[in-house]
C-alpha cells in the first residue's frame, strides 16, 4: 500500500490515503497516482504537472502542454 510505504519513508505527519482503481480498458498498468495538496503563491496557470512515461496520457486535456 502507497500510503503503508510513505509512512515507512517518514512521512508522518501528513494525510494519506490509499484506494484500489476499477478496471478500465485501456488504462495504465501498475500506476501509483499521487495528489499533492501545496499551499503556495504560484498560479494554476504556471504549475508544472510532472508525468513519467505513459502517464501523461491519462491527461489529454491537459497533453498538449508538454
Amino acid at each position: 500500500y502507497p500510503a503503508k510505504a510513505a509512512r515507512e519513508m517518514g512521512f508522518v505527519r501528513s494525510g494519506l490515503m490509499c484506494f484500489n482503481e476499477m478496471y478500465v480498458d485501456g488504462s495504465l498498468k501498475r500506476c501509483i497516482r499521487v495528489l499533492f495538496f501545496i499551499d503556495k503563491s504560484v498560479k494554476q496557470k504556471d504549475a508544472k504537472h510532472i508525468y513519467l512515461r505513459g502517464a501523461a496520457n491519462l491527461r489529454p486535456d491537459i497533453l498538449k502542454d508538454f
